[in-house]
């Protein structure tokens, strides 16, 4: 049985000693599992709430609302995608079987964009985000939670190099200007039995450095063992689940597991109820040249070759919405 580690990162405003500790503790899961239940996290409740609220309203929107908030390049992760838009299974294998994912989502950047070179030769990781007016209300809570995560992100990063052996801001140069995106995602109730094959997200792992999810408690996430075998992830109220990425992977040079996940659906007569979850998908700089770590390197191996995480996340986005 595949356990996910709850791991409480509040030692690390302890001092050294208790920062060393927590690092061993992180490096073990991210080793073992490559997923961790995160508590003592130190982003407010309320911020949370707000957070999920605001998500609650988009959803509840009326479809034509909805639709106006789309991006027309639908590999842009901002706005609105409908149900039926993407197929998380497809950014792993192109031309893989099965429906698309029974969900919709709502995404958004970084705001305001700074008016910088820097910016404007990277304006498609910046795309401006698409706000409802039917609720102008949503912006200010999201991203709120969206910067919250972010510093939460930077912060975990920082236990992370201090786990490998590295300075403790061995990765902050590289996430200082980060062009990831808070998804906001509802999976709508369902009446009855659906298909074995029909998942609410289906098998995939993240891109990026680290994800930062909040779920509303309705279950559904599921992890893969090195056998092939799903377990489910627990719920425990006011935690994030926090799981390594295949940038982040790569960065430690596999020392790190970016862990296949999947949502499934609900079985059974039903009614099933709806299912909500904020994920922040915690991405480097798009200029951002991925080296593994010195220390995740042997004597005499051959490392990956470096990669810019823009053209990474450009190449996966490309085959997530090519359904």
């Amino acid at each position: 049985m595949l356990r996910v580690p709850l791991v409480d990162v509040s030692a690390r405003a302890r001092g050294a000693d208790a920062r060393r500790r927590l690092a061993v503790e992180i490096d073990e899961a991210c080793r073992e599992v490559g997923f961790l239940v995160v508590t003592g996290h130190g982003i407010d409740d309320g911020l949370r709430a707000d957070a999920f609220a605001a998500a609650r309203r988009f959803f509840a929107l009326p479809v034509e609302a909805k639709l106006r908030c789309r991006h027309p390049d639908p590999n842009v992760p901002r706005g609105y995608k409908a149900l039926g838009a993407e197929a998380q299974a497809y950014a792993n294998e192109p031309g893989a079987a099965g429906p698309p994912d029974l969900s919709e989502t709502f995404a958004l950047g970084t705001e305001p964009v700074p008016d910088d070179a820097y910016h404007r030769d990277g304006a498609r990781y910046f795309a401006a985000n698409l706000w409802p007016a039917e609720a102008p209300d949503i912006a200010a809570p999201l991203l709120a939670y969206r910067a919250a995560c972010q510093a939460l992100a930077v912060d975990l990063l920082r236990l992370g190099a201090l786990a490998l052996g590295v300075d403790e801001e061995f990765f902050t140069p590289y996430v200082e200007r980060p062009i990831g995106t808070l998804r906001l995602n509802g999976y709508p109730a369902v009446d009855g039995p659906l298909p074995p094959n029909q998942f609410r997200g289906g098998p995939h792992t993240d891109y990026g450095s680290l994800t930062i999810l909040a779920v509303d408690g309705v279950p559904g996430l599921e992890v893969q063992d090195a056998d092939g075998g799903w377990w489910p992830v627990p719920h425990v109220p006011g935690t994030f689940v926090v799981n390594v990425a295949d940038l982040l992977s790569r960065w430690t040079n596999g020392r790190w597991r970016s862990t296949w996940h999947r949502v499934v659906a609900p079985q059974g007569p039903g009614p099933h109820p709806a299912r909500l979850s904020l994920a922040y998908f915690q991405f480097p700089d798009y200029d951002a040249s991925i080296v593994p770590v010195p220390t995740c390197v042997a004597p005499g191996q051959v490392a990956p070759e470096p990669i810019a995480a823009g053209d990474f996340l450009a190449a996966k986005l490309a085959r997530l919405f090519a359904v």
